[in-house]
């Protein structure tokens, strides 16, 4: 049987966001209805022609799918809602992407809300997962994380992986800065972010307390508020709307197994089940079903909830060889203006932790050519990448 070819069936037609910040104190249907209806204006649709709908932050934390059809008013005909995590981007774009190349849906809205315990979040923590987080699981949480014996945050687990790490390659502190400080002078850039108009140098990093050793405060990501919309279609249908498509031309899922269950360890790192061996990049399918060569990616954008993950994406990929990336990201390689820019919204860490899906919104924009400040010179293939091994492709088609 032949294969299917996945390539440019799908498109993004239009982005939307509710404002970005650490409190909004706004519920989350307010902000989901607000990115939902930015994102309809840009693309030039009509609410109703919307018949299918996505997230992955369902109630408490976001919005269950048929409590926002409701409210919004829509009919749907395809719906898909997530396990609540971050980890589902990539996984949302290629499901609404075959869900309207097979015909289920014409049009589907892929939205997601965040809450903070800080703001609105805060009438919600008592029902949060039911006080159950992955932390309590018989076999640890995916960020490494052990409730018994106090690594109970996702923080605290990853820290582990980061360590070894930093012991297995010597890895230096002044290295990883480099994430969070070109992470930071991106944000800068950029008005919707958090970070925005708050500058920061070496001595700030340096300065700034320890949380989980080596982990500092800006080694991690925000922890705010806000929404954001995608809405993807056909090419066909993209022809007759308001913006030039922006294509799904790869995908490629999360990867999960015994040495894939850190999920901020690349496998080869000896964190929890995973085994230790000396890592070399498989073929990474992404970039034959796009069509491309990671040579031709004109920039990265990744899941950064933590600055090491960064370090473990552009190993597992291949960017790099393992145990390399520390020394790779150095001398303005991931800036803008660099070899391989990374995260030009500032990303998880200074842009919001929107669980990349504000990341998807500045590929479109920036293959629009829409970016302001911080606009790539004519880019034409970007990549979303995690540390779970899950990937996109997004192109100018």
């Amino acid at each position: 049987m032949p294969s299917i070819d996945y390539k440019n069936i799908a498109c993004i037609v239009g982005v939307g966001q509710s404002p970005y910040a650490l409190q909004v104190n706004r519920s989350p249907v307010s902000l989901q209805t607000e990115a939902f209806r930015n994102a309809l204006e840009d693309a030039g649709l009509d609410k109703g022609q919307i018949d299918g709908f996505s997230t992955a932050h369902g109630a408490p934390t976001g919005v269950d799918y048929d409590e926002f059809v409701a409210h919004a008013g829509l009919e749907i005909r395809w719906a898909l809602q997530h396990q609540d995590h971050g980890r589902w981007s990539s996984t949302s774009l290629a499901s609404a992407a075959l869900a309207v190349a097979s015909g289920f849906a014409n049009y589907v809205a892929i939205c997601n809300t965040t809450l903070s315990h800080r703001g609105y979040g805060k009438f919600f923590q008592p029902y949060a997962r039911g006080g159950w987080g992955e932390n309590k699981r018989d076999v640890t949480g995916g960020h490494g994380e052990i409730d018994w014996v106090g690594l109970d945050t996702p923080g605290s687990g990853t820290s582990l992986a980061a360590r070894m790490y930093f012991e297995k390659y010597g890895a230096t502190s002044e290295e990883l800065a480099t994430v969070a400080l070109t992470f930071r002078k991106h944000a800068n850039m950029n008005p919707a972010a958090i970070m925005y108009d708050r500058p920061m140098d070496l001595d700030d990093y340096m300065e700034s307390r320890w949380i989980t050793p080596p982990y500092r405060l800006f080694d991690y990501c925000l922890r705010n508020e806000g929404s954001t919309c995608l809405i993807v279609t056909t090419p066909e249908r993209a022809r007759d709307l308001k913006q030039t498509p922006v294509f799904l031309s790869g995908f490629q899922g999360v990867g999960s197994s015994r040495n894939d269950f850190h999920n901020y360890a690349r496998p080869g790192l000896p964190l929890g089940f995973q085994e230790e061996f000396d890592y070399v990049a498989p073929e990474q399918p992404v970039y034959g079903v796009a069509g491309v060569e990671q040579g031709d990616i004109d920039a990265l954008y990744m899941y950064d909830s933590f600055s090491t993950n960064l370090w473990m994406v552009l190993e597992r990929f291949g960017f790099c060889k393992a145990g390399e990336a520390h020394e790779f990201i150095q001398g303005g390689r991931i800036a803008l203006g660099g070899e391989l820019p990374v995260n030009t919204n500032g990303g998880l860490m200074s842009e919001g932790h929107y669980s990349g899906y504000n990341h998807i919104i500045e590929m479109v924009r920036q293959l629009r050519g829409e970016a302001g400040p911080r606009q790539l010179p004519n880019p034409e293939v970007l990549q979303w990448a995690t540390s779970f091994g899950d990937s996109t492709i997004l192109t100018k088609g």
